[in-house]
């Protein structure tokens, strides 16, 4: 049995997608239309989970920390309900916060003590992985075509990567400098990678836009949410981020590009962290 295991409330509808900073760009993305919300999402990207590890092998059943049911507690009552006795608890979290630490720890603590026939195994969450950077890139690329985003001899392009925040006692954001590094090195040459939280830690999305603009010189900034999906982190703290720095650098252009979404290479990296733990 696989359990995933998100830290989530729910999303933000669509119509609140419309924000301050979208507003004073005069232009934004298609995902804020089209991007499912967090509960349609982590369904789909469980039944694409559930395809890719195969019903005769694993039962995949999404539980969520909190907001939305059923919490792992519920989750482990529904498997011993159903006389599992195993369990590998799939982080499906981008980072390594308290969600995907303390928390689950004590998910674990909980679950040996009120269901000491299950046997609970944890697996690694996300991290870096180059299948990672390949989504990043792709939705950079999503924005060719768009005026002013074109790198060339005479302009930089800066990409900034910014995840959900998290207190740096939790989590140091040493992976997300390393996606940083793998997605500068596809986009190759005429782009600047930097990356940031959206609050609570550092890197700041003040610090990082101070160092593609002043020192690596770039003439636009694409914003990449490493989020799952449009939600307040997106509308207040991501855009909010944005619209300070637009204030402070009336000159640079800036553009928003798509969240992660569901795909194909975020299940397949889940399937391989769980594989990692699980005696198939």
């Amino acid at each position: 049995m696989v359990m995933l295991c998100h830290g989530s409330r729910r999303g933000a509808s669509r119509d609140e997608c419309s924000c301050s900073w979208a507003a004073r760009s005069g232009e934004w993305p298609e995902w804020c239309r089209n991007c499912p919300n967090t509960p349609k999402g982590l369904a789909e990207a469980s039944e694409r989970l559930q395809s890719v590890l195969g019903k005769h092998k694993a039962e995949v059943l999404l539980s969520c920390l909190e907001f939305i049911e059923p919490h792992p507690d519920q989750a482990v009552e529904i498997l011993a309900g159903k006389g599992l006795n195993e369990v590998v608890i799939m982080p499906y979290l981008l980072g390594h916060g308290k969600h995907a630490t303390d928390e689950l720890e004590e998910v674990l603590d909980d679950v040996k003590r009120s269901t000491p026939q299950v046997k609970p195994r944890l697996a690694g969450g996300f991290g870096a992985d180059s299948r990672l950077a390949d989504l990043v890139v792709d939705r950079v690329r999503d924005l060719d075509g768009t005026p002013g985003l074109a790198p060339s001899r005479e302009q930089t392009i800066g990409v900034l990567i910014v995840k959900a925040g998290t207190k740096t006692q939790y989590d140091d954001c040493a992976w997300l400098r390393e996606m940083g590094r793998m997605v500068e090195r596809q986009l190759g040459p005429g782009y600047a990678v930097d990356v940031a939280q959206s609050h609570y830690g550092d890197p700041t999305m003040e610090s990082a836009s101070a160092c593609l603009v002043e020192e690596r010189g770039v003439s636009a900034l694409v914003c990449v949410p490493y989020l799952f999906f449009p939600g307040m982190i997106l509308r207040r703290n991501v855009l909010g981020g944005m619209t300070a720095a637009q204030e402070k650098y009336p000159h640079i252009l800036m553009h928003v590009a798509p969240p992660l979404g569901v795909d194909d290479r975020l299940v397949a990296v889940a399937a391989d962290r769980i594989r990692e733990v699980w005696d198939w």
